[in-house]
């Protein structure tokens, strides 16, 4: 997620727009009305990509054409951060912040926001709502989103040093919290991914850091040996065991992939791809392939950038 918060004023209601990105045969680009997407998710049952938006707080079906389509609307969200959904209940999670973007901003909510929503994901029906940032006083960023095996969900808070879990039975709780997560400059966690081996990845935006945090103890806290700090780290996707996707910006604009033998203690970095796009911000497989959204939300955040409708799904 960006860094800065400029409010905008006017954003206009979704719509098709005509398709404006240059792209490969294996890239998807596509078109909104100034959406800004900063995750996305896939669903294989539907065979759909499914995307948030900064600006509007809706939730949109992508198919692999690069059609574009409104899917939920719904009064609570200002921001659609992260999305994630599960297949096997026909869930779809999605993060709702407010980094003071989008038309339903408010001096209320701006920096405090921290809630997470869930829909039935074929029809868009709503499930359950959760206010995380009730759980603690201060300022709340409800950014990423993983599942582990049982069904529990945790998000990170970019703006305090949390980790939540939501169990299956609908609880929400704080899972960890530590004061190496939180720093006082822009956005600290950010992406999350859940290694089948007990212990969840968390990426630390401003630091470039990457943590072990372990689901049977979220005291059990280590810090992951990097070759070099992946500043920007953004949205992260774990391949299997050993190998997991960063998408970094925050000037990097690229995407890497670690791999790790000795179960996240260390890592390597064995592949990097730059952006064809600006601001780079989440990966995600489709079928044989993996995807990175280009956001370009740096022109949103820039004042002085023309704003822009035109996105894309870089194939890594």
């Amino acid at each position: 997620m960006m860094i800065s918060c400029t409010l905008l004023a006017g954003v206009a209601s979704a719509a098709l727009l005509s398709l404006a990105v240059p792209t490969t045969a294996a890239d998807i680009g596509f078109a909104s009305d100034r959406s800004y997407p900063e995750s996305l998710t896939f669903s294989a049952e539907q065979d759909v990509f499914l995307l948030g938006s900064v600006t509007q707080g809706l939730v949109a079906k992508l198919d692999r054409t690069g059609a574009y389509t409104p899917f939920i609307a719904d009064d609570k969200l200002v921001s659609t951060v992260g999305l994630l959904v599960d297949d096997q209940t026909d869930t779809l999670w999605v993060t709702n912040s407010d980094p003071g973007a989008g038309a339903r901003t408010s001096i209320a909510t701006q920096g405090k926001l921290a809630c997470v929503a869930t829909y039935d994901a074929k029809s868009g029906t709503p499930k359950d709502y959760y206010d995380l940032g009730a759980l603690s006083q201060g300022t709340h960023f409800a950014n990423d989103i993983a599942l582990d095996a049982a069904g529990n969900a945790y998000v990170t808070d970019s703006f305090a040093p949390i980790i939540y879990k939501i169990d299956t039975s609908g609880k929400a709780s704080i899972f960890a919290q530590d004061p190496q997560f939180w720093s006082e400059d822009g956005f600290n966690l950010n992406g999350i991914a859940v290694h089948e081996d007990g212990y969840l990845i968390v990426g630390k935006y401003n630091s470039g850091e990457l943590f072990r945090v372990s689901l049977s103890d979220p005291t059990d806290i280590s810090s992951v040996a990097l070759p070099e700090p992946l500043l920007g780290a953004d949205g992260i996707h774990l391949l299997d065991g050993e190998h997991l996707l960063v998408v970094q910006n925050l000037g990097s604009d690229r995407t890497v992939e670690l791999t790790s033998t000795d179960g996240w203690k260390s890592t390597t970095i064995t592949r990097s791809e730059k952006s064809e796009l600006s601001m780079p911000t989440a990966a995600v497989e489709a079928g044989n392939g993996v995807y990175v959204l280009n956001s370009r939300l740096d022109t949103l955040f820039d004042p002085k950038a023309e704003k822009v409708g035109d996105y894309l799904l870089q194939q890594f």
